[in-house]
């Protein structure tokens, strides 16, 4: 038997029928799906490369597009966050500073790797 009583208890907090929440999920699920669709459509047809001249610049292009798509991506998540109820008991200052500081330890990952791997080896490379 599951005890299906915590799922129903967070679905209480979570108003998985408001549209910015389902938008939010939608364009989640959908970036890495592109990424991994593309990528492997380049890898094996190399139309971008075609179209492009050259594989850097189809490389520079398709970065260019996901750097985009995680924008939207951000967007429709800070929109759906600001729409949902929240708890009272993590509206206070060390949350807020805590995620900003795991927000800064991974943005100092991403930088780290992306300037060890250079654009095009971050982008498909």
């Amino acid at each position: 038997q599951v005890d299906v009583a915590a799922m129903a208890r967070l679905f209480g907090y979570v108003d998985v029928t408001d549209t910015g929440f389902i938008v939010a999920v939608l364009s989640i699920a959908f970036n890495p799906l592109f990424w991994n669709v593309v990528a492997r459509w380049e890898h094996k047809t190399r139309v971008f490369s075609r179209v492009f001249g050259s594989a850097h610049a189809a490389c520079y292009c398709l970065g260019a597009v996901i750097l985009l798509l995680n924008c939207v991506r951000s967007h429709c998540f800070t929109e759906a966050m600001k729409s949902q109820p929240k708890l009272e008991c993590w509206d206070c200052h060390w949350t807020y500073y805590s995620g900003v500081a795991i927000l800064a330890v991974g943005t100092l990952f991403v930088i780290s790797s992306f300037l060890a791997l250079g654009f095009t080896g971050t982008f498909l490379g």
